[in-house]
């Protein structure tokens, strides 16, 4: 079943900037936290190299299918790790404003359905596709430099590091602790009184 992973974003820039911006897709990696590399390999063509799921590094050739100036760019993989396909429409919003949309499709994520569910855990796309488009409306804005936005970290490296403190030893003493505390007053909080008493 595809994953589809939608948004959207308004930005203080015209649309032929905003567009310019994107048609040229090795700019990318500039804002998209989880794309490495975009090289153009043909006329329509290019080779994508992106993180994928717990580290993994993936590639793949796609090709532009839709190119209109100030309107639509839409893409489609042809080989590769991974099975995609993508869309970014502009939209006039008012003298010198840009609405941005969004819209990309994954089939068959690289480790099947564990794969999928890593993915979601661990980067969720959802969170990911927000926090790039808000990376691309301080570039376009000239609010951030793109060699600021690629020092902040992603909002899925924050995701997978909290998952990985959670799941460590001291993480889980401190859920276990949190469970134990919540246990002991909801019971304080019942009709007859009892006494727990800890021996180490």
């Amino acid at each position: 079943m595809p994953q589809r992973v939608e948004g959207s974003i308004e930005v203080e820039a015209p649309v032929q900037e905003v567009y310019d911006y994107w048609k040229t897709l090795e700019n990318l990696p500039r804002f998209m936290t989880n794309i490495e590399e975009v090289r153009s390999t043909g006329g329509d063509t290019t080779h994508w190299m992106v993180k994928g799921p717990l580290g993994a590094k993936l590639e793949f050739d796609a090709r532009t299918t839709q190119n209109e100036p100030n309107d639509a760019i839409a893409w489609n993989t042809e080989d590769g790790d991974v099975e995609t396909s993508g869309q970014v429409r502009f939209q006039e919003a008012g003298s010198g404003r840009t609405r941005v949309e969004v819209q990309m499709n994954y089939w068959d994520p690289p480790g099947g359905k564990t794969g999928e569910i890593a993915s979601r855990v661990v980067s969720n796309p959802q969170v990911m596709m927000r926090q790039d488009l808000q990376n691309f409306k301080e570039i376009i804005e000239g609010t951030a430099t793109e060699e600021e936005i690629q020092q902040r970290p992603a909002a899925a490296t924050a995701q997978s590091s909290a998952l990985a403190f959670l799941t460590s030893g001291t993480g889980l003493l401190l859920l276990g602790g949190g469970l134990l505390l919540w246990l002991l007053l909801r019971r304080g909080g019942s009709r007859k009184k009892s006494r727990i008493i800890f021996e180490f």
